[in-house]
């Protein structure tokens, strides 16, 4: 049977989720590793990520990528992407981590853990350099090209987000549609090799 569906990009539809055991074994460990508090816009990143809506990335970028989409808009496998998708993290946050055995857990602004993120690289990109290469501009005027409060990046291994127990209590202070779509963001779970 012929698709009508047209392919994603990269070829691949990411799909990035583990069994409800598996998420659950992972919320379980979190308690060991460090934590990062989620930005608004790196929960949008995460939920991209999660639902394939960044497809072909398995994660947020490692150093070769980013490079590569700040140099000629590719990612290092050759792949067309206009700009980088990183995780940004504070200066004294990064130095904590160990490139290739150290795991954060990812949670939004009430604590829950949404992602486990096994460190790939851990590098501090030049955003002045990086500005312009995406947008042209380094001019504070430019949304984009505004300064980032948190200077490092962290991008893990490909991960893997796993339903964890859906929640059904509404968010105070936000509408049906809204708490819905976040309530859904807060059931996924990140994992490198499950």
């Amino acid at each position: 049977m012929t698709s009508h569906l047209i392919a994603p990009h990269g070829g691949d539809l990411v799909q990035l989720q583990v069994p409800a055991a598996r998420a659950a074994e992972l919320k379980a460990h979190s308690k060991d590793w460090p934590s990062w508090d989620l930005t608004a816009r790196q929960l949008c990143d995460l939920e991209l990520l999660m639902s394939g809506g960044f497809s072909p990335l398995r994660g947020f970028m490692n150093r070769a990528d980013y490079d590569g989409v700040c140099h000629n808009m590719r990612l290092a496998n050759g792949t067309l992407w206009p700009m980088p998708i990183t995780l940004d993290v504070s200066e004294d946050f990064a130095k904590k981590l160990t490139p290739g055995s150290s795991k954060i857990a990812l949670r939004d602004p009430e604590g829950v853990m949404l992602a486990v993120l096994h460190v790939e690289d851990v590098w501090q990109p030049d955003r002045k350099a990086e500005a312009q290469s995406v947008f042209g501009s380094t001019s504070a005027a430019h949304p984009g090209a505004e300064p980032k409060p948190s200077p490092s990046s962290v991008p893990p291994v490909p991960p893997i987000p796993a339903p964890i127990m859906p929640s059904t209590n509404p968010i105070p202070g936000t509408s049906g549609a809204r708490s819905k779509n976040f309530n859904r963001l807060r059931t996924m779970i990140f994992d490198r090799y499950a």
